[in-house]
């Protein structure tokens, strides 16, 4: 498997950034490294394109992707595809085949079980959302088939199914725990009508409830509020208790915005007319904040969201921007992480549980842990000026 690159790529500085990132792997990928190698030969051109081996009479280990390369998410889908076919051509082996499964089409069980069946994977990777998790993971569980999904969501993860991606409860977590830690203790919830507004809202009141001396409030918004201008200023006002006759609010001194980056661009503008001073008042928010519109929301300055940092991102970044051009994000970097943990895996085939309990991601930095968890190394920024962000040094760490 392989796709093209780009033929204008200068030769000298793909060299280079082969090289840069062949160094920055030296280091062990596992407790059990062997024969993770760059293949530097006939056999991969990095000017035009690269193919592999093919020889028969090989038994080969297959890995298999579901992606979204098409549809709603594919966007994500094809960075993540990039991502991969990089660890394979740093890490590949004439043995081990890639094989990628586009799953933004209709996909039924029955697709799913020949594919099993023809293809034998020993390893999966994917898919991104949860809808097509739930039909992958009977038959991966069928042949015991470990699997790194980027789903966010961390009900499906259990033994040999890691979650990679940023799950709403861990976000939640990060923000307000960084909150209390600071002597925060009145806390408004502003949320979508929806599932997530309601994993949002259970999520926060589990945190603040801790301690007794805490307040917590919850409102959830429809798209029919939202929309109907006068009645969500009404919401919204008797929410915050809004009185002409005080110049600052005083029910809370946190308030979490969850959703899209159209509800908080809504909500937060409102929340400044009616008193609620960023200043003064902390705003939270999820990785959603991460955005520059977001960032640059007079009405979001100091307010505070998580982001997961990855500890290798400035040579991925360089060897990203050479190879494909462009920028490089969290699912990038988790996508090279995994299909390095995969192929390292395939050269290892052994015990699960020995080959990819506490593995660590090279770029992201990212363990995974037992029961499918993954402790990822989340940080709290603050929003400044002009869009500008500080870290929250007490409230960066490390969270499962």
């Amino acid at each position: 498997q392989g796709r093209n690159i780009n033929p204008n790529l200068d030769d000298k500085k793909t060299k280079l950034a082969l090289s840069a990132v062949q160094n920055m792997f030296k280091k062990n990928l596992s407790s059990n490294i062997i024969d993770l190698n760059l293949k530097n030969n006939d056999n991969i051109s990095t000017l035009s394109r690269y193919i592999f081996e093919t020889n028969e009479d090989l038994n080969y280990k297959n890995i298999i992707v579901f992606l979204p390369l098409t549809g709603k998410y594919s966007n994500f889908g094809k960075k993540i595809r990039k991502s991969l076919d990089l660890s394979i051509l740093n890490f590949g082996n004439n043995r081990t085949k890639i094989i990628y499964f586009d799953t933004g089409k209709n996909l039924d069980e029955k697709v799913i079980k020949r594919l099993f069946d023809k293809l034998n994977p020993s390893f999966v990777i994917g898919p991104f959302t949860r809808e097509i998790l739930l039909k992958i993971k009977p038959f991966a569980k069928e042949k015991i088939l470990p699997i790194l999904t980027f789903s966010n969501d961390i009900a499906m993860v259990e033994k040999n199914v890691w979650s990679l991606g940023f799950s709403p409860e861990e976000q939640v977590e990060s923000v307000i725990s960084c909150a209390l830690i600071s002597g925060y203790k009145k806390f408004g919830i502003i949320a979508p009508d929806n599932l997530y507004g309601k994993i949002i809202s259970r999520h926060s009141k589990e945190l603040v409830s801790v301690d007794n001396n805490n307040f917590y409030e919850s409102i959830f918004l429809s798209n029919e509020q939202i929309n109907n201008k006068n009645y969500l200023y009404s919401i919204l006002r008797k929410f915050l208790q809004y009185s002409k006759t005080e110049e600052t609010h005083t029910k809370f001194d946190t308030i979490f915005i969850g959703g899209r980056k159209e509800f908080i661009l809504e909500i937060a503008p409102l929340l400044a007319f009616f008193n609620v001073d960023s200043r003064y008042i902390k705003i939270l928010g999820t990785e959603t904040f991460n955005d520059k519109e977001i960032k640059n929301e007079p009405s979001l300055e100091k307010s505070w969201f998580p982001i997961i940092s990855s500890k290798n991102d400035d040579e991925f970044k360089f060897l990203w921007k050479e190879i494909w051009g462009g920028s490089n994000n969290y699912f990038t970097n988790a996508g090279y992480d995994s299909g390095i943990i995969g192929l390292n895996y395939l050269n290892n085939m052994g015990n699960t549980k020995e080959n990819l309990n506490n593995v660590q991601g090279q770029v992201t930095g990212l363990i995974l842990g037992s029961n499918g968890y993954v402790k990822k190394p989340i940080q709290v920024m603050q929003i400044e000026d002009l869009g500008k962000l500080t870290n929250i040094k007490k409230c960066s760490k490390f969270r499962y």
